[in-house]
């Protein structure tokens, strides 16, 4: 009988015990002392939780009864007692009352009940109907099963788990009884055997055993098993095709009741191990052979340390010939590799952690084989290399270890590859400095020790985004590269220069005082002067501030501050003079790209300046009309040369990117003094007369007349020059296409007095 039949049976005799109580008690005299003590004592005293309920409601309960649930008497009482019930058990609980009510037997049944505590419990309950106090109630008793049902959970979770893993093992799972008729078998046993489950367990052990092994079968292991032991063997069995599989086996005995009732065995197949076993003694020298031709050095020794085999790739690596190594011990192979004897991997395979940490630092080992990385100085003639190395032992068919062998591999290319990455972690990919991240480390390091005085400087690129803006950041990367080869060479090895912005260098200066750090601020602006003066293609300037940390209570924070705010004074000193230098080299780049027919500006300088005393206006102005002329095009510097020399059509993107030209143009002569009064028109002389123009869309006399002037006098000369992919126009057909788009490109009276200018003058 389980355990829940055993609950179930006892809370039956419990109740009806006590039902059988309870009704004598009551055809006796109420009103006698001795028949309400012996109640009481019964219903106090029940080791099961006792209740009585009428109407739903409970009337009375035992001590037991209030331990169980948490709850007194006095706070139970007049309670609804299905209140007590989890939700999902209480149309059950209800059901069964309804039915013991009507008269209809009703069998303990087990429910989940709420606890004063909020704690869940499992509980078995019978329940029967009783007279109380002359009236139908219900009475019922019930115990805690909480503990059984986790331990039934549990022995549930526990079985499953044993049929999965019995099921889905690799291995051949089987069990048959002590006359060796199988009773169970699992999924892989099928497979290889051929059997299904039903057809294996209407035979037997011996029956798909090999007749040869028929005596270990049925005699040796039978023997062993009954002494207690779990032997192994090995043996083959002939499947239900006829074809013979050689296994591992493992059987050993079960018992119940302290008694063995069947034998379980766990096999393996061995037919891929047994192949290998007879190849391996076959093919011995060929596997010396295959060792020969490995791509990575390999070399074997024996059990004497004595190397066995030397393949071509250790003799390229090493540079020593086979024949004058094999049979070497005492650590000779480790010369070629070292330069002195001592243990290599594959000597330190049966060795302690403690014992290998004292020849490798680093050392992974996975089951019997070791792995380790190290700079080997003797390999390639002394050239030495990094290399990779994997130590196994190797063994004979028995399983006795017979020597090992140790596989070498060139990892050079890996290592530098890896240091390459560690230094490009710290270092600006664009100039070789050291980066941000080291810089703010090193500024950790050194707010923790003991380094001052601390010198810092930080150095800013003056007029970077006009270059990147104009001439492209091919440009500008050329201006960086240069400016940290500049920096880099003024300091000493020790200090600590970095790129810490786009276009922000800071240097550190370890134990400096402020008249070192000063020298070498000068040492920088000296050395900037001196490229420029050799390259005077892009000139350079920086902006310099410095600061010192002369004691630790000065964070190296406040001293960087420091120095960024005397790096801005400068800068903000420094900042046209050094914009107009970059505009006056940008106008000598404009001068030396021929992009546009040669005597284009002059001869637009002339167009504009006629046109302009033609309508009157002073000499001042004229001047600044033949300026725009020449410099209304600057922006084409920082436009690529495939747009600016193509000899067709330019595509829709390209159109976009040679419309900039004149915001960029724009920019530049915001840069420069000398260009400022002209930057506006320079920015708008794209702009068409109906608003169909660019960048900004203005129409009519919202564009800037000087802008209007220079467009009808540079469309007539681009018409009238010869361009990489057309000829000339004549006069005549330049000026009625110019008539055509009067009012629409082109200011129509402005267009009139040039027309006038341009047939009187013959031009």
């Amino acid at each position: 009988m389980g355990n829940s039949e055993y609950l179930q049976e006892q809370l039956k005799i419990s109740l009806q015990k006590i039902r059988q109580q309870i009704a004598e008690l009551e055809l006796l005299d109420s009103r006698n002392k001795r028949s309400q003590e012996l109640f009481t004592a019964l219903f106090i005293s029940s080791p099961i939780g006792i209740f009585i309920v009428q109407n739903g409601k409970f009337v009375d309960v035992n001590p037991q009864f209030e331990k169980l649930i948490g709850f007194s008497k006095a706070e139970l009482r007049g309670g609804n007692s299905l209140d007590l019930v989890v939700p999902e058990n209480r149309a059950q609980v209800k059901e069964n009352a309804i039915r013991m009510l009507k008269g209809h037997p009703t069998p303990p049944y087990e429910y989940r009940v709420i606890q004063k505590g909020g704690n869940i419990k499992w509980i078995m309950e019978t329940v029967t109907s009783i007279q109380y106090l002359g009236k139908l109630a219900t009475l019922g008793n019930f115990m805690d099963i909480t503990q059984r049902k986790l331990t039934e959970e549990a022995l549930r979770e526990s079985q499953e788990h044993f049929l999965d893993l019995f099921e889905n093992a690799n291995d051949l799972i089987y069990i048959h009884d002590l006359k060796g008729k199988f009773t169970s078998i699992n999924k892989n046993a099928e497979q290889i055997t051929g059997y299904s489950r039903e057809e294996a367990l209407q035979i037997g052990f011996l029956d798909v055993v090999a007749p040869e092994h028929a005596d270990i079968a049925g005699k040796q292991i039978v023997k062993d098993i009954f002494q207690g032991r779990i032997p192994t063997y090995e043996l083959d069995i002939i499947t239900k095709s006829g074809q013979r599989v050689p296994l591992e086996i493992r059987p050993r005995l079960l018992y119940k009741d302290g008694k063995p009732y069947a034998v379980q065995g766990i096999a393996r197949d061995i037919a891929e191990r047994k192949l290998m076993e007879n190849q391996l003694r076959a093919t011995n020298q060929r596997l010396l052979d295959i060792i020969e031709f490995l791509p990575d050095a390999t070399f074997v020794i024996d059990q004497n340390r004595r190397v066995i085999a030397w393949n071509r790739a250790t003799e390229e690596m090493t540079g020593l010939n086979k024949k004058d190594i094999i049979g070497q011990g005492d650590y000779g192979y480790a010369i070629p590799f070292y330069g002195y004897p001592r243990p290599m991997l594959l000597d330190l395979i049966t060795a302690s952690d403690e014992d290998i940490g004292k020849h490798y630092k680093e050392v992974r080992r996975e089951g019997q084989s070791l792995y380790t990385e190290i700079f080997s100085p003797g390999v390639y003639d002394g050239e030495g290399a990094y290399i990779w190395v994997k130590a196994s032992p190797l063994f004979d068919t028995d399983g006795n270890r017979v020597g090992a062998i140790e596989s070498i591999r060139d990892i050079s290319e890996r290592k530098h590859i890896e240091e390459q990455l560690r230094y490009l972690s710290l270092h600006d990919r664009l100039t070789g400095l050291y980066n941000r991240t080291y810089f703010e480390e090193e500024i950790r390091r050194i707010e923790n020790g003991r380094f001052y005085p601390t010198g810092l400087l930080v150095c800013d690129v003056d007029g970077l985004k006009l270059v990147n803006d104009t001439l492209g950041h091919d440009a500008g990367d050329k201006v960086l590269i240069a400016v940290s080869r500049v920096i880099e060479k003024c300091f000493r090895g020790d200090d600590v220069v970095a790129r810490v912005g786009g276009d922000e260098f800071a240097v550190l200066m370890l134990r400096s005082p402020e008249l070192i750090v000063e020298t070498a601020c000068q040492r920088v602006r000296d050395a900037v002067e001196s490229y420029n003066n050799n390259n005077p293609d892009i000139p350079l300037s920086l902006s310099i501030g410095f600061a010192v940390r002369n004691e630790p209570s000065i964070s190296m924070n406040e001293v960087f501050q420091a120095a960024d705010n005397n790096m801005y004074r400068e800068k903000l000193h420094r900042r046209q003079s050094a914009r107009s230098a970059i505009v006056k080299t940008l106008m000598k780049a404009l001068q030396a790209r021929d992009f546009l027919t040669e005597g284009h500006a002059e001869r637009i300088q002339g167009l504009v300046a006629s046109l302009g005393e033609y309508i009157g206006l002073p000499g001042h102005h004229i001047a600044d009309l033949r300026l725009l002329a020449e410099f209304h095009d600057i922006g084409k510097v920082g436009i690529s040369d495939n747009i600016l020399f193509k000899p067709g059509p330019l595509s829709e993107e390209e159109v976009f990117e040679m419309q900039r030209h004149s915001e960029i143009g724009h920019r530049i002569a915001l840069s420069a003094p000398d260009l400022v009064p002209i930057a506006d028109w320079i920015l708008k002389h794209h702009e068409w007369w109906n608003g169909n123009g660019y960048p900004l869309g203005l129409k009519a006399e919202e564009i800037p007349l000087e802008s209007r002037m220079l467009a009808i006098a540079d469309a007539y000369d681009a018409m009238t020059s010869d361009r990489p992919y057309r000829k000339a126009m004549k006069k005549n057909d330049a000026i009625s296409e110019l008539r055509r788009f009067a009012g629409i490109q082109f200011d129509p009276y402005l267009l009139d007095y040039f027309i006038e200018i341009i047939e009187k003058a013959h031009i």
